[in-house]
């Protein structure tokens, strides 16, 4: 049967522990009493003092993560985007991230997100558990006339609290994606960093923290503040931690570091640098400790509170091979030769990165200025190089990154650079919500009167800038194409006669589609929501007098929107799902075509 919603997370959820303890199960039930057996001194009575991170508005998140969506993603009708196999929406990415959860389900390999700081204004995030996509477009004012939305500078007291209730779904939903071995990069400043910290320890396990990277984001001095502040945090959590370290890639090899590479000896193993011979006593067994004589005859003795770091017999056989280094003379203390053709070619990343290195924020607007032709867009992009080296440190060939704050679009423009560069097929998912730019902003003036017009205006003119192969695919969050009648409480205009057919439409699930629906998206709805990625492969075909929508994935669904008659048979393939109208079979012909193939009526 044809899936018509979003995941349902908390039957997921219940599978997962059905997977772990299937004996705590009856009647689809849990018995508590068995769980407990099972763990046993592991259950804390409820009375118990426990460590636990609270505020207010946190069991209303878990109901908004359990909340179904009744919203779909439709298709952008711009004619000027390169079409590909990556991915843009423009939406609340609460809602885009519940309508992923269905076929992008451990399939994300890393996340990177740049989410609000909370500064000094709300948010245009408030969620609402109970009519998500109403709700969304509320806030964004699609039930006026504008069209666009704006935050509020009013505060409300709750400043941590509204922040918190805001990231808290968002990292719940999106951990669902990643893959076992995925990894998610968070930027964040002093304001949030410590209860993002704790929110993530909850969501991913403080088992599952990689590390915390500071990067160097001015380098001129802020005079006008008690301190200069030119740093923000990174913080780097996996799915699995063991899963990701034994995936985790190194560096590229810098110019500085190839510079330490010579070969003064003429070595015919190639290229080589010299390392230390001693490390410290501490653990030192006897066989480290022994007198060394140097080819012009000087004894040498490690050095006080040290040893070497060889045996005397592991010493004289790399004497032997010429793998010790005694200097151009013979003199020098002996050092161990590191040939680059024997090495793991790559650095360990460290978690201290400088400007040089990754650019600025002020390297990033200039570069953003100049993508859009010397016109001002946004004044706080992260930088392009800053993104590379975290996709260089997580990802491989075909993986897919999201980010679902994507502002200026920096995450999809570092992909596409990185792929040029390395030749690989890296795929990126970007979700930016359509929020108003300032009026009496350059963006503004410029024509861009979203956000997410700036997004999608950077990926078309990186993707001709880098004469990039592989386009996107463009999607706006809206309303379902399907009817929805589980809120008719809230449709006081209607009379008695009106309710009662809903509910009888209802009753008998009956696929009513709303007017004006347009063949395509409903073809991506019924795609996305049972399993077939954004990026699947759809063509419409004709076959003598049928037209008909193709997509294959894993699967293959055949959509027809035609008049069908038995004659249908003669063109279908075998082992596929044929999707088309209940309006246009009789009995006879819906039982005939359900004996031969996979049926499904709308």
């Amino acid at each position: 049967m044809l899936n018509k919603c979003s995941k349902d997370i908390k039957q997921q959820k219940l599978q997962e522990l059905k997977q772990i303890f299937p004996e705590i199960f009856a009647d689809e039930q849990i018995n508590y009493d068995y769980l407990k057996e099972i763990l046993a001194s592991e259950v804390e009575e409820t009375t118990s003092e426990h460590y636990s991170f609270n505020w207010f508005g946190k069991k209303e998140c878990y109901k908004i993560i359990k909340e179904k969506t009744n919203a779909t993603l439709k298709v952008d009708e711009d004619k000027n985007i390169p079409d590909g196999n990556n991915v843009f929406i423009e939406g609340d990415n609460l809602e885009v991230l519940k309508l992923l959860q269905t076929s992008y389900h451990k399939k994300i390999k890393m996340i990177y997100i740049d989410p609000p700081y909370n500064k000094n204004k709300d948010f245009i995030y408030k969620d609402s558990w109970s009519d998500s996509i109403k709700n969304y477009q509320l806030l964004t004012n699609q039930l006026t006339d504008d069209g666009y939305t704006s935050t509020s500078t009013n505060s409300t007291g709750r400043r941590h609290t509204n922040w918190l209730n805001m990231i808290y779904p968002r990292l719940w939903l999106s951990r669902n994606l990643l893959k076992d071995d995925g990894v998610i990069f968070v930027s964040i400043d002093d304001d949030e960093v410590h209860n993002l910290r704790k929110v993530m320890d909850e969501i991913y396990g403080e088992e599952n923290f990689i590390t915390s990277f500071i990067w160097e984001k001015r380098t001129t001095r802020e005079n006008r503040r008690v301190f200069s502040i030119n740093h923000d945090y990174i913080l780097c959590y996996s799915k699995n931690k063991i899963n990701f370290e034994t995936n985790r890639n190194l560096l590229p090899l810098t110019n500085e570091v190839m510079k330490r590479y010579k070969n003064p000896d003429n070595d015919t193993r190639g290229v080589w640098q010299s390392v230390s011979l001693n490390a410290q006593a501490g653990h030192a067994t006897k066989s480290q400790f022994y007198t060394i004589k140097t080819p012009s005859g000087k004894l040498v003795e490690p050095p006080s509170g040290r040893c070497w770091s060889i045996t005397k017999k592991v010493y004289d056989t790399y004497v032997k091979n010429n793998r010790i280094w005694f200097g151009e003379n013979g003199n020098n203390i002996p050092r161990k030769k590191v040939f680059l053709n024997e090495i793991e070619k790559g650095l360990t990343p460290h978690t201290l990165w400088r400007a040089d290195e990754v650019g600025t924020t002020d390297t990033a607007k200039k570069e953003l200025i100049k993508i859009f032709d010397g016109k001002e867009t946004l004044d706080t992009p992260k930088s392009t190089i800053l993104i590379k080296r975290l996709i260089q440190i997580s990802t491989n060939k075909d993986d897919i990154i999201l980010d679902f704050f994507a502002g200026s679009g920096t995450t999809a423009h570092a992909v596409m650079e990185l792929n040029k560069e390395d030749d690989k097929n890296r795929k990126y998912i970007l979700v930016q919500l359509p929020e108003q730019t300032d009026a009496k902003s350059e963006a503004y003036k410029n024509g861009y009167k979203k956000i997410s017009d700036i997004t999608k205006e950077r990926l078309k003119r990186v993707i001709k800038k880098l004469d990039y192969k592989n386009g996107f695919k463009s999607f706006y969050l809206d309303n379902s194409n399907f009817e929805v009648f589980n809120q008719v409480e809230k449709r006081p205009n209607d009379n008695i006669e009106d309710i009662e057919n809903l509910l009888k439409m209802s009753m008998f699930k009956e696929n009513i589609l709303v007017d004006g629906t347009k063949k395509i998206d409903l073809v991506y709805e019924i795609l996305l929501k049972n399993g077939f990625t954004l990026s699947c492969e759809l063509k419409e075909i004709q076959k003598d007098n049928y037209n008909f929508f193709v997509a294959k994935e894993q699967k293959e669904f055949w959509f027809c929107f035609d008049d069908i008659k038995e004659d249908i048979l003669e063109v279908l393939p075998q082992n596929i799902k044929l999707i088309c109208y209940e309006k246009v079979l009789d009995d006879s012909l819906k039982l005939n075509l359900s004996y031969h193939i996979d049926l499904e009526t709308l």
